[in-house]
This record gives C-alpha cells, structure tokens and sequence, in this order.
C-alpha cells in the first residue's frame, strides 16, 4: 500500500511538471481573452455573401481560406501548405494540409472539394453574391455568374482529396492573395445542405476551420456579444495565440464612444480611431495601425436626369473652386488626385507609378454655365429644375459643399439642396440609385487598379454611379489579360474616363486608423476589406 501510494504521488508530480513545462513553452501574453467590439451585429456569418465589415471580421476568425496574409499583406500558408503554377501563370495547383479539419464533433476533414464547392455557390446566380468580383479572374467565372455556361464549366477542380486546380482566364500574380479574400473560404457541401438556407445565421448553423469557433450554444446573443474559443480542431502552421475572442455588439453592453476611454478601461483591446484620437492614443503607449485605403468624391447617377447628360456632369465640376472647397478637408484626409489610390500596386509594382503621377480631374472653367446650357438643350431642356446632393452628415464635408453650391449657386442662378445622411443611409440611397449627385466613398476589395475600377462597371447596385457602358467594361476586361505595362495604359484609360466624363471627381483619400492597447499585440488589421486577424494577438 505504502508503494502504491509513493508511485501515485511520483505520477502525480510528473504529471504537474509536464503541465508546469508546457505552459512555460507558451509566451506569458498567450492564452488571453481578446475584447474588440462590433459596431453592429453581424448580417451573415456566411463568407460566400458577407459584405460588412463586422461579418467579415467574425468570418476571419471562424474560418481560413488557402492562405492567410501577415502582417505586411504577404502570403502565407493557410489550408494550403504550398502552391505553385504553370509556365503561362494562368494554372494554379494548391496542395492542401492533411490535418486540416473542420470544426465539428468528428473533426471531419477539409478537401478540396470543400473549396470547388465554394466557389460555385460564390458564383452561382442563385447566391447573389455582391462580393464574388475577386473571382472573375477565374476561367468562366463571369460566364457562369451571368448564367451564360453551367457551373461545371468553371476552371476549379479537385484533383484529389488534397489537390485543388485553378485556372485563371489570364495570367495573374496576385491570385494566392485574393485568396485571402472571405468570399475564397471553404464550405462543407453536406453541412451547408442541412441549414435549409439558414447558413451562416446562428451558431447551429456555422461550422468553420478557422482557428476560433463561437464558444458554445450560448456563445451568440444577437445584437449583445458573440464569444469565440479557441478550435481543438485547428492545426496550422501558426497556432492561436488567445484562448477567447469576445465581441460585444453595438453599444448596449461596451460604449466606444470615446475609443481611448475604452482602451484605458480594458473595455476593448483594439480599437478604430480617429487622426485626433489617435494621437491621444499614442500618448497613452497605445500601438497604432493606419492605411489609406477609401476614396471619396463626387458621384453622379449616370442614370438620372439631368445628370445622364455628359455636358451637365462637367457643368458642375467645372464651376467650383478646388483649392478653395480642399481647405475643409476632413482629420486623416489628405487631397486625392486620381480615382486610384496611389498604394495600389499591379503585378507588384505601384500602379501610379506605371500609368502616370499626373491627375486625371475636370479643371475649373469660367465657361461652366455655358456647358450647362449646352448640356440641358441636348436633354430638350430649358432649365435644370431641383437638384439635390447627399453627403455624409460630418462638419469638414457639409463645409466643402457649401463652397460648392455657393458656386453652383452664383453661376448657374439656381439653388441647390444639401442632404447629410448617416453612413449607413448614405450607402443606401447609393445603391438603390435614389440620388442625383453624392459625395460617397469609393473602397476597393483588394490592392490592384482593377479592384477600384471595376466597381464602375455594370449597372448593378455595387456601382456607384449606376453607369452602363459596354465600351468601358471591355477596356478593364482588355487589361486584366494583358502584361502589366499594357494593363497599366489601358487602367489609366479607363480612369480617365471617369473624370474626364465626370462619373466620379475624387476630392480626398481617407485614412483609417487602429489602436490597440498598452501591453496588446498581434492584432492584424488589412486594408480594403480583408477583416482582421487574431491568431496572433497576445496580451500582457
């Protein structure tokens, strides 16, 4: 008795040593909850159709795509464990990890035909996916999209269980990154099919292979928290750093009205803020992220009278005063000289740099009313009749178009209307087209001049201007299957066009800014609507 008592108190401490020394294998800022708050709750957890922000953000965490991006936005190993492609560069072959899994009670297996699955449900009519455009680089992507060729023409395959094939329509360096993109992540066909069409919209009907996954039944309470755990089911090359991820919803339960107070208080870890916020920020040993990536300007529904007229467009952006309206620039703005925002990069190399540093922009003219005139008599028009212009509702912009009217105003001899909207009202009337000019925002889905550019194109919803021109859909479609220094002329071409037909005046580029909290690490922020990463994230 006393032996066994002596070996039980020996297995004791060796099991207590073996745990003491693997948590001493961990960094001491590992296994830590991280709070971030959403600022409203999630539309879908659905990555084929999620579009906002916070969606984007939780789907980040809940599932991984092929690759992962790091901290400077270069490719990493996800569900792919490599990749290569052919001599054109139009095939890609990405050979999958064994230990990928899903996140469901048997830990069933991630394969490529997770992935082929995807992206015909992304580009499948019957989806309405408005985030699938990363994909058109894909063979047939656009022909099966529009309905034109069945979902079996599209260039994805699985080889084998572990081997997915991509062909391209064109030559593509940037493919693996799109990758990144949520709308690239894997779907189980057999657990999407047992959802009933409720995919994505409540944790019984989510099932992942991300790192993270929502922490129980009761991990999410619509509009107050979605708590995520760490998966037992992940293995990738990088292991979660945090044991949670806690998002509150909303302001109900964490108010971020004054981001820094909330950063000081241990209320978030991480946080959006402000040019002015930030600097208070940084004084409090916050660490601070920031990118341009949005730009605003004046749109015109290219659909709506008068403004369907070329002549009454220019009219406008002729008959005000840049320099003038540029003194009202809103905190972590900086004037926008082109439509492009001059980080976007093509075949990894800056794209301004290949196209021309020169602006592209309507110049001010004192023959602005007689353009207007112009313009009206081709409509078989004697006046302009009312016309109003929707704006975000922020103090710096409703001053710029004050400028601007007061303008309009003395040259046209009419008056004009100023609607400042909410955010989320201003995007709605843009892209119901219930509008006639709108200072809105331009944000591209991903870093090549395609990405901006291509949101011009087509007349649906996610088009700004609601222009329908076959001529300037051909010359994108032309540069996306050309080298990079014919692509760069016919992008500048394309870009042009819409100023010097004045579609959309860019006036200024938005910066947005992250911080995160003394002792908080880790935390990826991507710019053009990549979400953000927490497998990293360590706390003091």
């Amino acid at each position: 008795m006393f032996l066994k008592r002596i070996s039980a108190l020996f297995l004791c401490a060796a099991v207590l040593f073996s745990l003491s020394a693997c948590t001493d294998s961990r960094p001491k800022n590992a296994d830590k909850t991280i709070l971030y708050n959403l600022t409203d709750e999630p539309t879908t957890l659905d990555p084929q159709i999620a579009s906002d922000e916070n969606s984007v953000t939780v789907i980040q965490a809940l599932f991984e795509g092929l690759v992962r991006l790091d901290a400077n936005g270069d490719t990493q190993p996800g569900v792919a464990q490599n990749w290569s492609t052919d001599k054109s560069g139009t095939i890609y072959t990405f050979h999958l990890r064994k230990d990928a899994k899903w996140s469901d009670k048997d830990h069933t297996p991630v394969t490529a035909s997770d992935f082929v699955f995807a992206f015909r449900r992304a580009l499948s009519p019957e989806t309405g996916s408005s985030t699938c455009s990363p994909m058109f680089c894909i063979k047939n992507a656009k022909e099966v999209h529009s309905g034109q060729l069945s979902m079996d023409q599209l260039g994805v395959t699985a080889e084998d269980s572990y081997t997915l094939v991509v062909q391209l329509a064109y030559s593509s360096a940037d493919f693996p990154k799109l990758t990144a993109n949520a709308v690239f992540m894997p779907c189980n066909e057999k657990f999407f099919e047992s959802t009933s069409g409720r995919y994505g919209l409540d944790t019984e009907y989510i099932l992942g292979n991300g790192p993270f996954k929502v922490d129980g039944a009761y991990g999410w309470e619509h509009g107050d928290y979605l708590n995520l755990i760490r998966s037992s089911s992940y293995a990738g090359e990088q292991e979660p750093l945090p044991s949670n991820i806690d998002f509150s919803i909303g302001t109900e339960g964490t108010d971020v009205s004054d981001p820094v107070a909330a950063l000081s208080a241990g209320k978030v870890d991480a946080v959006a803020v402000t040019e002015s916020q930030s600097e208070e920020a940084a004084q409090q040993g916050c660490t601070l992220v920031s990118f341009e990536d949005t730009t605003w300007g004046l749109c015109f529904n290219t659909q709506s009278s008068p403004m369907s007229n070329e002549k009454v467009r220019k009219a406008f952006l002729q008959a005000f005063d840049r320099s003038k309206v540029l003194e009202h620039l809103p905190k972590a703005a900086v004037s926008a000289d082109n439509i492009v925002l001059p980080s976007i990069l093509l075949s990894g190399k800056n794209y301004r740099s290949l196209a021309g540093a020169g602006s592209f922009y309507i110049q001010q003219s004192d023959q602005a009313a007689q353009t207007l005139a112009a313009g009206l008599s081709e409509l078989g028009l004697s006046e302009l009749g009312s016309v109003s212009v929707v704006c975000p509702d922020d103090t710096n912009v409703k001053l710029m178009l004050n400028d601007m009217i007061a303008s309009w105003n003395s040259q046209f001899k009419q008056y004009f209307n100023m609607e400042p909207l909410s955010e989320d009202a201003l995007e709605s009337r843009v892209q119901s087209g219930n509008f006639q000019i709108a200072l809105c925002p331009v944000s591209p889905a991903g870093n090549s001049p395609y990405d901006t550019l291509s949101l011009f194109a087509g007349a649906g919803a996610s088009n700004p201007a609601h222009l329908n021109d076959s001529a300037y859909d051909a010359m994108l479609e032309k540069a996306q299957e050309t080298d990079s220094g014919e692509a760069a002329k016919l992008y500048a071409e394309a870009e042009k066009y819409l100023n010097e037909t004045a579609i959309f005046y860019p006036i200024y580029y938005e910066k947005h800014s992250y911080a995160m909290a003394k002792g908080v690490t880790g935390i990826l922020f991507h710019p053009y609507g990549a979400g953000v990463d927490f497998i990293g994230a360590g706390k003091e």
